[in-house]
């Protein structure tokens, strides 16, 4: 017995859990494939090849809650693979804030008063997570793609962090909600243009640093996609993509700490996309495997995109799409201790924006918001791209 929680009722509960999100799954693709067939009934015929399934593709963007960057998390990835020995090149800039305070009701309560004191473990419960984060964090992201024929191609991902006190984000968060009047209080209640990054863990810290920094290097990430059909008029197209993250160090330290785990990750996703008309419907599911022993964070995280691609023509799309990521943190049956805290629950985010897609370089623009709950991802993601492909 744990708290009065027998294992068959643990038990139990984790398989609702899971049939819940494998039900929740079904929904998604049901209702995806029943929007796809009511809007290409609407919609004109496109000027392509009717076959073209891959579409643009979906927002290369994800998550940057401040806890998963140290790990390997997926980003939707064109379906198609290169043609061969073309290489592409891409340069990205996201801007992610984050504002979260588990303790903003629930005892101990942190305040601006607290901060402006200092935090240390005792502002946070002896047992369970807690988080105290206001921060603004800048990716710049190199990518580099290579066509290997016969539907194959590599992949590789680096990237540089930085983690600040306020900026693009961080003001237009507050304009917006000020003009909406829809105050979030964990941003509201604590000065603006603050650097605070506490996360703990049966009170201990697992991240404690008030000192921005600048440019902190990722583990680089080496990718293989193997297109196993580019689908036709009644099948989608499908492709297999396989990543691994080799660490630079051992990251004991910050700030590589912030950024890396030490321990090299691996993970899979599988990538599916049907085009009717000019709409095409995106699908791509897989799950992370982390190294280590740890046991303040999951061993993997499953991950989930969907999404509808519009294509105005050949070389325009207007892209809506959700992302859902279970918590990185390994909660097992201390959910009821961390009520405040609403890590059991996946993080959500919703994404929309353009892509361009010439015959030398591409161009993406958008932007990402966190739903159903503010506890377990960032609150918004902007980001760009640029790239070049010979």
């Amino acid at each position: 017995m744990i708290r009065g929680i027998s294992k068959h009722s643990c038990l139990l509960r984790c398989f609702q859990q899971a049939s819940q999100r494998t039900d929740f799954l079904w929904a998604r693709i049901v209702g995806l494939a029943g929007l796809l067939g009511t809007l290409a009934c609407i919609s004109p015929a496109p000027t392509w090849a009717a076959t073209d399934n891959g579409g643009l593709g979906l927002l290369p963007i994800g998550d940057q809650f401040p806890p998963k960057l140290q790990f390997l998390i997926f980003t939707p990835e064109p379906v198609l693979a290169l043609p061969d020995g073309t290489l592409s090149v891409t340069y990205q800039f996201s801007d992610a804030n984050t504002a979260l305070n588990t303790q903003q009701t629930a005892p101990p309560r942190i305040t601006q008063a607290t901060i402006n004191g200092g935090l240390t473990t005792a502002n946070f419960p002896a047992t369970g997570y807690a988080a105290f984060i206001q921060m603004e964090t800048q990716r710049n992201l190199f990518k580099f793609r290579y066509g290997l024929g016969e539907g194959w191609e590599l992949g590789l991902d680096q990237a540089w962090i930085s983690f600040g006190a306020g900026g693009i984000g961080s003001s237009l968060d507050r304009s917006v909600e000020s003009a909406l009047g829809a105050k979030n209080p964990e941003r509201w209640s604590f000065s603006a243009n603050r650097f605070e990054y506490f996360v703990t863990h049966n009170g201990r810290f697992l991240v404690d640093t008030h000192s921005p920094v600048d440019n902190v290097p990722q583990d680089p990430v080496v990718s293989l996609k193997w297109n196993l059909s580019e689908g036709g008029e009644l099948l989608p197209a499908l492709s297999l993509r396989v990543a691994y993250k080799a660490p630079l160090d051992s990251a004991k330290s910050l700030p590589r700490s912030l950024v890396s785990s030490g321990h090299d990750d691996w993970g899979y996703s599988v990538l599916i996309s049907k085009a009717v008309g000019r709409w095409v419907a995106h699908f791509q599911l897989g799950e992370s495997f982390f190294g280590g022993e740890g046991r303040d964070y999951v061993q993997s995280l499953n991950h989930q995109f969907f999404g509808l691609e519009y294509r105005a023509n050949s070389r325009n799309s207007v892209v809506f799409q959700t992302s859902s990521e279970l918590t990185v943190f390994n909660v097992g049956l201390e959910s009821g201790r961390s009520s405040d805290f609403a890590i059991t629950r996946p993080g959500e985010m919703v994404s929309a924006g353009y892509r361009y897609a010439g015959g030398t370089y591409h161009f993406d623009l958008g932007f990402s918001e966190d739903y159903i709950t503010d506890d377990n991802t960032t609150d918004t993601v902007l980001f760009f791209d640029l790239g070049w492909k010979w």
